[in-house]
């Protein structure tokens, strides 16, 4: 490596290192939501699933493909799938739960084998839930959990007064989590909106979006920063 890379490459290991040793555990998110354009690398998610696990974070939902932009081939859905390039040996040793939310038909049979091996493997681990979206929409999940709150009236199960917010909830596909509601969410690639990702769940979830405008820019520098950033803020859940 030539002098001046191993140099860039201390510097940031520095500011790193700075950022992460002023976290402050009281104040960090339990569950963080992380949307990025076309996926992120083996490497990105393996760094960012290990400082979850060492600050406690509980849940990571990391979100790529919605139905607006899932009109590709199954191959390339492959390539931006993101939890297949996890190691299920380094998920077990770090004991991850894995789960899938969305809609499994736009993902090829091989990839759906190792992300079925992966629920089915995982299922009893605690200490970091990762959740990944594909092929995702919020108003999707809101509109399906109506249906299925209907047929349970209509079968006399519930009566329509019985429904609130928690009721509701556990209709929804992330009823998978014990944390179903980000309590942050990160946006990559340079843009700024959710574009329907979550709109329940993340009524009162505090959002960052990062300049950078390659997903691949993105790394545990730059989570740290949003984790740090999160700190510092005064969550109102909708008061004043």
């Amino acid at each position: 490596m030539a002098p001046i890379a191993e140099e860039e490459d201390s510097v940031a290991e520095l500011k790193y290192q700075a950022l992460y040793d002023g976290l402050q555990a009281e104040l960090l998110p339990t569950h963080v939501a992380i949307m990025f354009m076309d996926g992120a690398s083996g490497e990105q998610l393996n760094d960012i699933a290990r400082i979850c696990c060492e600050l406690r974070i509980k849940v990571l939902s990391v979100s790529t493909l919605s139905s607006a932009n899932v009109r590709r081939s199954k191959e390339e859905v492959d390539v931006t799938t993101n939890i297949t390039k996890l190691s299920l040996e380094d998920i077990e040793r770090n004991d991850i739960r894995v789960s899938v939310i969305g809609k499994r038909d736009s993902i090829s049979d091989s990839s759906l084998d190792i992300i079925n091996k992966m629920e089915k493997t995982t299922k009893n681990n605690k200490s970091l839930h990762i959740i990944e979206a594909i092929d995702y929409t919020g108003r999707g999940d809101i509109i399906q959990a109506c249906m299925a709150l209907a047929e349970k009236v209509k079968d006399g199960v519930i009566q329509p007064e019985d429904i609130d917010e928690n009721v509701f909830e556990q209709e929804l596909e992330t009823k998978c989590s014990e944390f179903p509601n980000p309590d942050l969410m990160i946006r990559t690639g340079g843009k700024y909106s959710i574009d329907n990702f979550m709109i329940w769940q993340m009524a009162y979830t505090e959002l960052y979006f990062v300049e950078e405008n390659d997903d691949l820019e993105f790394n545990k520098t730059s989570f740290v920063e949003a984790l740090d950033s999160y700190q510092k803020r005064s969550r109102r859940f909708g008061g004043k």
